[in-house]
């Protein structure tokens, strides 16, 4: 990895490990997209994040699970998390995305970041998650592999059209081109993804976002505050989700750890739930399920905290 960059790509052997990470077979990989022609590139981006979805928890365990409970957005950082130690972790939207944003770059891909809000109890909140927007020809992609059991499967085209696209069986979304109900111009827009469960169900919106580039100074204070605020639950539950992965290869459902249990959601419907009565349950859990083996010390650090299960 290149010192000083402020967005920086990998070594050639740290490439590989990567790939090696999200288990993407040897006779698929393409360490160079430049020459591909866009349906090519388009076609390998997608296998990328479906591996990276599957391979790669959506979790929050640093806030509860260490003695300094600070998350760390250094590239050298989320490297050796997520990579090096080779002990199943991923992170949050910055972490996830931000590693994902750095293999991408360094295969060829061009691409960058933009921030969004989120959308939750009919409340619009402030930037608070990361997304990155890649080209492809003369195209531009939503991807996101840090949003949780909602967050997209696969790059969604940014075209005003709302074509509707395939989630997980029998889930749905989409993007539209709009404005939100907080804004009081009527005349702002902006990228609305939207998610439902069943064709039966409304839309419901999920988060929205700009084609505005962020920074790396602008994730050091989004980071901050939605890793420290005491109002943001991810300072309050331990939580994790990761996709599945059917013998098909199309990814067909989820696993979602909540604070005080675990659940399996193949194709819409809960297949089954464990409930934990203990931490020892609980980190019992994620070695067995997420392959992450917690340090005593780690084990330790979530003593006294409103996430401890007692």
């Amino acid at each position: 990895m290149a010192p000083g960059q402020d967005r920086p790509v990998l070594s050639q052997q740290q490439t590989a490990q990567y790939l090696d990470r999200l288990q993407i077979p040897k006779d698929q990989r393409i360490y160079d997209v430049a020459a591909l022609k866009p349906e090519h590139a388009y076609q390998y981006l997608a296998l990328l994040q479906k591996h990276q979805l599957v391979q790669v928890p959506f979790e929050n365990l640093t806030l509860h699970y260490s003695p300094h409970r600070q998350i760390s957005l250094h590239p050298e950082q989320l490297f050796k998390k997520i990579i090096g130690d080779n002990n199943g972790r991923g992170g949050y939207c910055m972490e996830n995305n931000g590693l994902f944003a750095m293999l991408l770059r360094s295969l060829g891909f061009n691409l960058f970041s933009a921030g969004a809000r989120v959308f939750d109890d009919d409340i619009w909140h402030g930037w608070s998650h990361m997304i990155l927007i890649v080209t492809i020809g003369e195209s531009k992609y939503h991807v996101d592999v840090g949003f949780g059991t909602h967050g997209p499967i696969q790059p969604m085209k940014l075209d005003r059209s709302g074509t509707i696209q395939e989630h997980i069986r029998p889930a749905t979304c989409r993007l539209q081109w709009d404005n939100i109900n907080a804004n009081t111009d009527p005349d702002q827009r902006l990228w609305v993804y939207e998610h439902r469960i069943h064709e039966g169900s409304e839309f419901r919106t999920t988060y929205c976002f700009t084609e505005l580039e962020f920074l790396p100074s602008d994730y050091t204070v989004l980071n901050y505050y939605t890793s420290t605020s005491p109002t943001i639950f991810f300072t309050r539950v331990v939580v994790g989700e990761k996709k599945i992965l059917g013998e098909n290869g199309d990814i067909i459902g989820h696993l979602i750890l909540g604070n005080n249990d675990l659940k399996w959601r193949i194709d819409g419907a809960k297949e089954r739930e464990v409930k934990f009565a203990t931490e020892d349950d609980r980190v019992r859990a994620l070695e067995e399920h997420f392959g992450i083996k917690l340090s005593q010390v780690e084990r330790d650090s979530i003593a006294g905290l409103s996430s401890e299960i007692k």
